[in-house]
């Protein structure tokens, strides 16, 4: 469940879009790379529709670092991979032009310094993740980090795949698939549908996600 948008949030969201509406659209499909490490293009870009994941890729590992929503505003000039989640929709504008509309229009340097605070705080969950948490711990603080609104027995949409949740807290499908068996078997938590789940006890979660 997401919060709702303020009308203020909503027409930040349409002047931020507008400042991209002269630029190259590029459309991808799921699984599609946008960007990679090697890549030589020097650009930014708006996600206009879908979500696109920014992790690190070490042999066969992944590490996630963040996710984008829609709205979101990113650079193709990281060490990161770029990937669509889901059949998504971006406006890619040089890094050249985007200097000059950024000096006229602050709105462009605030979305980009939002999405890198996240992209850091993603950088720092996945250090304290892989240092001091085991998989179990991980996730638990992946489930209730998923929480929008406080409840005593919450609801959270997945809204990853096995394969992808998987990948996003270091461990295998296999093992994900049965850590979460064995927690609906301790009643921890409730499986409602494939990708709404019940979170039964907060408190037993958070002590076993605790650092």
């Amino acid at each position: 469940m997401t919060a709702p948008i303020s009308p203020h949030q909503q027409h930040s969201n349409q002047q931020l879009a507008s400042l991209f509406d002269d630029c190259h659209c590029r459309r991808l499909v799921s699984n599609e790379l946008l960007s990679y490490p090697q890549d030589m293009d020097d650009c930014v870009f708006y996600l206009r529709r879908g979500r696109l994941r920014v992790y690190l890729c070490y042999g066969d590992k992944l590490f996630t670092l963040t996710i984008l929503q829609a709205g979101d505003v990113y650079s193709t000039h990281t060490r990161a991979f770029i990937e669509a989640l889901e059949p998504s929709e971006v406006n890619v504008m040089d890094l050249n032009n985007f200097s000059q509309r950024a000096l006229a229009h602050p709105l462009l340097t605030g979305a980009v310094t939002r999405v890198l605070s996240q992209t850091l705080s993603g950088c720092i969950d996945t250090i304290e993740n892989l240092a001091f948490r085991d998989v179990r711990a991980r996730l638990a603080s992946y489930l209730l980090a998923q929480v929008s609104q406080p409840a005593e027995q919450p609801l959270i949409n997945m809204q990853l795949t096995t394969e992808q949740t998987a990948q996003l807290i270091g461990t295998s499908r296999q093992t994900l698939s049965s850590l979460l068996s064995e927690l609906q078997r301790q009643g921890l938590v409730q499986k409602l549908s494939r990708q709404q789940w019940r979170l039964c006890d907060c408190s037993q979660l958070s002590q076993m996600a605790a650092l």
